[in-house]
């Protein structure tokens, strides 16, 4: 059965209800993997409820690439079981989820100097077989990967004009929303009767005779404790899960050697990529890859791959990481790129499993492991983005094992975004949006981040045009939007909006400030909160985007 739509006001009525009788299984963390064993586990009969210290999405889950891949670079590394996994994973999302996870053409480019040459195309053939291996009954995929002259590869991505490109690879992956990929799992997991509770954390285990059997969970909304009890407990925390083995086992070895990866966002005009993303191999001499990625009006420039043992909340971008991104993205297209161009930056950790004897992360695994603690914790952690679905198939699988029970996985079946073709949808969106004003590419905008719920956006706007206005001149975000947010993806506070519904704080380099007292006073409508709520709202979110930016700062005063 099905829970009412997904509000802020629903929050504490869950949390109520879950701590009015026992859970079957409490998932802790709500990126893309706890969201993935919140489906899975709802969609085969069990009571569950998810939650997290922050937002749905709010740590490594949305700062990543924005990417759904198989991992070409893994191949490098003999690593054909992962890749395959990815590949397969892929091209279920693009079938489950077509609004948000949508082919790309990527370009793999080649130079004079470039090294093992004669093994890309033995490595993309791979790739290719991986990909067509995996479609067998689940309709179109990626385009094959096929050899292109230099020149058509700049019509591709003009940025590379001046590169002294020799010829090009071109292959298909995929990109994608990462926090509205997460939001559609938490959705698809409600449809199923799962609870979800944001900003909820949980502060201590419950254990009776060495076995956990619930935990305290701190409501950071309302200021309220709530004891759950639970047969099952999920730890899914990603480059936090050791906090929580740690209070199943005190003392335990860390089992996470944090990944440090960090992005830009250039304007569309300094790094222009037309129709294709770019793998670029590395220039620096130090064996790392990074991509170069069309995003509207802008372009992403990332990512990093650096050991990290620092804070893992409040992490910002350093000079060290931003000088490394410039000198890497000019190494290869020559364009003078500086720190005045980046419009904004994010900055995340990856949870990479630790392999004893070795400082290189080159060595680290970026598969993902399961571990049952001493007193049955369930802690799932490594992997990537794209193999969430697989990942939160493990852990169900045990549970329902421990259980002995009979339920078969289903999440590859089940729709996360609607039915109906995206190109329909597309059409049909248009033309609403345009009789009440709107673009083209709001439309689109709309389409991509909301899939079928693109209608309930506009009817606010019906309703009520003045949130036909634009949140921002750098992005199609209008404010319909926050409302929409409030209603119906759980969203709370203005960061929660600009931050993971939107993407205005990455957008411009006033991270959308300008409109932030408007989304606040809009949250406040829906929340029944005053205008000093609406004020803090606005400063708690820019303090949060200075944090990020970290040697960017943030200079644009505070307007209305």
């Amino acid at each position: 059965m099905s829970n009412p739509a997904f509000s802020v006001l629903t929050r504490s009525s869950e949390l109520t209800a879950a701590a009015a009788e026992e859970l079957d299984v409490l998932v802790v963390g709500m990126g893309a993997t706890g969201a993935g064993v919140a489906l899975d586990a709802a969609s085969r009969g069990l009571r569950v409820l998810v939650v997290d210290k922050g937002d749905l999405a709010s740590g490594t889950s949305s700062k990543s690439s924005k990417l759904v891949h198989g991992g070409l670079r893994y191949l490098e590394n003999y690593e054909f079981g992962l890749v395959r996994e990815g590949v397969v994973e892929r091209q279920l999302l693009m079938k489950l989820a077509p609004h948000i996870v949508r082919p790309m053409d990527f370009l793999y480019p080649v130079w004079p100097d470039t090294a093992k040459r004669r093994l890309l195309g033995l490595g993309l053939t791979t790739y290719d077989v991986f990909a067509r291996a995996s479609l067998a009954g689940r309709g179109g995929g990626t385009r094959r990967h096929s050899k292109i002259s230099a020149e058509e590869a700049i019509a591709l991505a003009p940025a590379m004009v001046d590169s002294e490109l020799d010829y090009s690879y071109l292959y298909g992956d995929c990109a994608t929303d990462d926090a509205r990929l997460v939001l559609a799992v938490v959705q698809a997991a409600r449809r199923f009767g799962a609870l979800v509770v944001t900003h909820a954390e949980v502060t201590g285990l419950t254990s009776n005779d060495g076995r956990i059997v619930g935990a305290t969970v701190q409501d950071h909304l309302s200021g309220e404790a709530v004891e759950l009890r639970a047969r099952h407990v999920v730890n899914a925390t990603g480059v936090w899960v050791d906090t929580l083995q740690g209070l199943e086992e005190p003392g335990r070895q860390a089992v996470v050697q944090p990944s440090k990866g960090v992005h830009v966002v250039v304007p569309r005009e300094r790094l222009p990529l037309l129709d294709a993303s770019i793998l670029l191999p590395s220039k620096q001499g130090d064996g790392r890859s990074m991509f170069a990625i069309p995003w509207g009006r802008q372009t992403i420039l990332g990512t990093t791959d650096t050991p990290y043992d620092g804070a893992l909340d409040g992490l910002g971008l350093t000079e060290e990481d931003l000088s490394y991104v410039l000198a890497a993205g000019n190494a290869v297209f020559k364009k003078d790129l500086v720190e005045d161009d980046v419009l904004g930056a994010w900055a995340g950790v990856r949870p990479l499993i630790r392999q004893t004897g070795s400082d290189s992360m080159s060595d680290i695994s970026r598969r993902h492991t399961l571990v049952e603690g001493s007193a049955g914790l369930l802690t799932i952690t490594g992997g990537k983005l794209t193999t969430y679905r697989r990942m939160a198939k493990d852990v169900v699988d045990r549970i329902v094992e421990k259980d002995d029970r009979k339920a078969r996985c289903r999440t590859d079946e089940i729709p996360l975004t609607g039915t109906r073709p995206v190109g329909e949808l597309l059409a049909e969106t248009v033309v609403t949006a345009t009789t009440l004003g709107l673009s083209e590419e709001i439309a689109a905008s709309l389409v991509r981040q909301c899939g079928e719920t693109a209608g309930h956006v506009l009817s606010l706007v019906r309703k009520d045009p003045s949130l036909g206005e634009l949140l921002s001149p750098n992005a199609p975000h209008i404010a319909a939007e926050v409302v929409h947010a409030a209603q119906s993806e759980g969203a709370s506070t203005v960061e929660d909006v600009f931050s993971r519904r939107t993407r205005l704080s990455l957008r411009a380099k006033d991270a959308g400030l300008p409109s932030a007292l408007l989304a606040a006073r809009l949250l406040a409508r829906e929340t029944q909160q005053d205008e000093a709520w609406a004020a803090g709202q606005v400063q708690s979110y820019a303090d949060g985007v200075r944090v990020e930016r970290g040697v960017l700062g943030l200079a644009e005063p505070l307007t209305a």
